[in-house]
Order: structure tokens, then C-alpha cells, then sequence
């Protein structure tokens, strides 16, 4: 358990979870995998996954996590090189120079970007035993983009979830892959790919609604009990 609140940050990849290479996997391996359930009504896709995602239909962000201070960015391949955005990112969230400042503009960033470069430049900056990989909270979560030719089955998971029970609109394939990894706090489990198949058979993370990944972060961060305590 962390000492002092961490500063969050969300990587997530619309469509990209069938085009997984070498820092994904590298992520996953030292990371706690899972998944993340969806609606079977998603009302347009991209855009209902993501504000499923970030929990879009409830409150602000600010107003249900005592103050968080949260951004969304959203940005085109060439914008900027991927040593210079991860840079950037972590700069918002107070983190520079390989130190942790007192002060920061951010404590939870969500990028919707292509995401393989980016990952391998946070990791080489959050490294093991620094300052900032012990405060930085990392979470990566990819969608399969078109759903329909996808055999991604969640109802194959056993045991199942209590998600599975409390409502008849659980979507049971395809679901958000999703891998978390702050250094000395989140757990580590056997997992060595980012794929389903690996997350199926060795994550310790399970299944849990996409609308309540925002309130798992928060608990991170301080800014929320933790889900389902």
C-alpha cells in the first residue's frame, strides 16, 4: 500500500487490442490484468465505450472523487514524437527530472492516442525503485474496435462475476482489455502477453463494469473508497 496518493494515468486505444506489440507486452507482464465488462447497448461504439469508460453519464469527475483534478486528451498520431508527449504527461502530473514536485496541475490523466511508443517511453521513465514509478499509477486499456468478428467470450470465464448477476444488459464478448502497474503498490500476476487468451487463463484482475474502472483509479489516487469494500 502506497504511503502517499498516487497520480493517475490512462492510456486507452480504441480498436488496437488485435494489434498488441512489444511494450504492451512488456507492460503486461509485469502488470495486474483484467478485463473491463460493457453494456450490450453501447449506443454508437467508439464513442459509448469511451464514456463508459470514464463513467461520462454520472456526475463530474470533481464532483463524485473529493476534488480530483482530471484531464482528457485526445491526440492525432504525428502530433508529437512519443518521448516528448510521455514527457509532457507526466509533467501535468507533477512528475520532472525523474523527481516527484509538491505541486501538480493534474492527478488523473485520461490520452485516447496510439499507445505502443508512448508505453515504452513512460515505463523507461518510471523506472523501479524511482520516485515517480512509485507515485505514478498506470492503467492501459485497449477495445477491440469492430466487435462482430471478434470471438473474445467473456461467458466462457468461470466462476462467474456477481456483475454477470445484478442486471440482463452485461455484453459477454469482446470486452475492454485492460493492464495496471504502479511499482511496489499493484499487484504482479502470471500473465506475459497482452491478449485475451493470457488475461483469460493467468489475470489476477477478472472482469469488472467499464463504468467502475474510473472509481478503482480514484481509490489510488485517495479520492474514493475502494470498489465493491
Amino acid at each position: 500500500m502506497a504511503d502517499k496518493p498516487s497520480r493517475g494515468l490512462v492510456l486507452y486505444g480504441d480498436g488496437l487490442a488485435r494489434f498488441v506489440h512489444i511494450h504492451l507486452h512488456s507492460l503486461a507482464a509485469q502488470s495486474l490484468c483484467g478485463f473491463l465488462s460493457l453494456p450490450e447497448n453501447v449506443d454508437g461504439r467508439t464513442i459509448g465505450e469511451f464514456l463508459n469508460l470514464v463513467d461520462a453519464y454520472e456526475p463530474p469527475i470533481s464532483e463524485r472523487f473529493m476534488g480530483v483534478r482530471a484531464a482528457l486528451i485526445t491526440l492525432g498520431l504525428s502530433v508529437l514524437q512519443s518521448d516528448e508527449l510521455a514527457m509532457e504527461l507526466l509533467k501535468l502530473l507533477g512528475f520532472e527530472d525523474e523527481k516527484v514536485l509538491d505541486t501538480n496541475k493534474f492527478d488523473l490523466i485520461f490520452v485516447h492516442v496510439y499507445i505502443n511508443s508512448l508505453i515504452g517511453e513512460i515505463i523507461s521513465k518510471a523506472k523501479p525503485k524511482s520516485e515517480i514509478g512509485s507515485r505514478l499509477h498506470l492503467s492501459v486499456v485497449l477495445s477491440y474496435g469492430d466487435t462482430e468478428s471478434m470471438k473474445s467470450d467473456l461467458a466462457s470465464l468461470i466462476p462467474r462475476q456477481s456483475y454477470t448477476m445484478k442486471g440482463s444488459n452485461v455484453r459477454e464478448y469482446c470486452p475492454m482489455l485492460m493492464a495496471q502497474w504502479q511499482e511496489g503498490v499493484t499487484r504482479k500476476d502470471l500473465v506475459k502477453t497482452f491478449s485475451f487468451q493470457d488475461f483469460k487463463e493467468n489475470g489476477g484482475n477478472l472482469t469488472i463494469p467499464a463504468d467502475r474502472f474510473v472509481h478503482e483509479v480514484a481509490f489510488k489516487l485517495w479520492k474514493a473508497p475502494k470498489y465493491g469494500a
